[in-house]
C-alpha cells in the first residue's frame, strides 16, 4: 500500500461536508483533484487497451469505469464507508441500503441508489495520493483500486473481431445514456412523485412487484415514466427517483434493442409531425400497443 508523507491529507479525504465545525477541511477540494486523476487514468488505460475502438465506445467504457455506481461499489468493497467522518444522520441507513442492494438479493448495479459520498471518498483518496506523492503516486493509486474493474472489462471484451468488441462495449452502456443518445426529442424520461402521478396519469400502467397495475398514489414512492411525443409508454415504481429513472430506461432499452422497428417508427413520426399538429395524433395506438406488448413479455 501507499504510505502518505502527509497523513493529514487522509483525514481530509474522509471528512464529509456535514462536518462543518471540524478543524480539518472537508474532502471536496481533494475530490475535485481526484476526479481529474481518475479520468486521466481511465482514458489512458482504455485508449491503450482497445486501439480499434472508436470514441463512442471508449466513452461508454470510461463511463462504466468512473460512474457513481461503480465507484460506490469500489468504496464499499474496500470498506471505505467505515472510515467516513460525517454528521449526516441519513447516511448510515442509505449506505446500508446500498450494501444490501449489492448483495445476492439485489437487482444489479443500475438498480441501486448509492449515496454520492461513497464515490466522493474514492475520488478524494485519489486526489490525496496525487497531492502527497505527485503524478505517479496518483496514477498508481487509481490503477490499484480499479484493477478489478479493468479485469472485468478485459474478460467482457475478450474477442478478436472488432465488430464484436464494439457490440459488447455498447452492451455496457448505462440505460440513461442509451435513452439520451436515442433521444433527440423522441424519448423522454421523468421521475414523478407517486401521489402526483396518480392524479395526472390515471391511465398509464405501472410496473410494480412483478406485475402491471395502475398507480394508487397512496405511498411516498416515485414513478419513472418513459414518454414519446406526449404519449406515456411505460412507468416503473420504486422508492428512489434515481433508481426509478434507471429501471425505466433499462426496460425501454431492452424493448428497443429487441424490436428496432419501434425506434424506426418513432423516428418516422418525428419527421411527419408538424409544429401545429397535435403530437398525440402522430403516434398510433398500434405503436403504443406494440411497446406495451414487448415490455409485458
Amino acid at each position: 500500500g501507499y504510505k502518505f508523507q502527509h497523513p493529514e491529507l487522509v483525514e481530509e479525504a474522509i471528512t464529509h461536508p456535514s462536518c462543518v465545525h471540524e478543524l480539518v477541511s472537508c474532502y471536496q477540494r481533494l475530490e475535485w483533484v481526484g476526479d481529474a486523476v481518475l479520468c486521466l487514468y481511465a482514458r489512458e488505460c482504455i485508449y491503450k487497451q482497445y486501439p480499434n475502438l472508436q470514441v463512442g465506445e471508449l466513452v461508454i467504457l470510461e463511463a462504466t469505469m468512473v460512474c457513481n455506481e461503480t465507484l460506490a461499489y469500489i468504496s464499499v468493497s474496500n470498506g471505505l464507508q467505515r472510515h467516513l467522518n460525517h454528521r449526516d444522520p441519513s447516511l448510515p441507513s442509505r449506505i446500508a441500503a446500498f450494501e444490501y442492494s449489492m448483495g445476492p438479493q439485489g437487482r444489479g448495479l443500475w438498480a441501486t441508489d448509492p449515496p454520492k459520498s461513497l464515490s466522493d471518498i474514492v475520488e478524494s483518496m485519489f486526489g490525496a495520493a496525487y497531492i502527497d506523492g505527485g503524478f505517479e503516486a496518483g496514477q498508481n493509486a487509481v490503477k490499484h483500486v480499479l484493477q478489478p474493474i479493468v479485469n472485468a472489462l478485459l474478460r467482457a471484451l475478450s474477442c478478436r473481431n472488432t465488430k464484436d468488441m464494439e457490440s459488447k462495449a455498447r452492451e455496457m452502456m448505462h440505460p440513461k445514456q442509451y435513452i439520451h443518445e436515442l433521444g433527440g426529442g423522441i424519448i423522454n424520461v421523468k421521475a414523478w412523485k407517486e401521489e402526483k402521478f396518480a392524479l395526472r396519469k390515471q391511465n398509464c400502467l405501472v410496473w410494480k412487484n412483478g406485475s402491471w397495475r395502475k398507480c394508487e398514489g397512496k405511498g411516498n414512492n416515485f414513478i419513472g415514466l418513459i414518454e414519446s411525443f406526449g404519449i406515456d409508454l411505460v412507468g416503473i415504481e420504486e422508492s428512489s427517483s434515481h433508481v426509478t429513472r434507471n429501471r425505466a430506461c433499462a426496460i425501454a432499452m431492452e424493448v428497443f434493442e429487441s424490436n428496432t422497428d419501434l425506434i424506426e417508427k418513432l423516428k418516422r413520426f418525428s419527421l411527419l409531425l408538424k409544429p401545429k399538429e397535435d403530437p398525440k395524433e402522430g403516434i398510433t395506438k398500434e405503436t403504443k400497443a406494440d411497446f406495451f406488448k414487448e415490455t409485458k413479455e
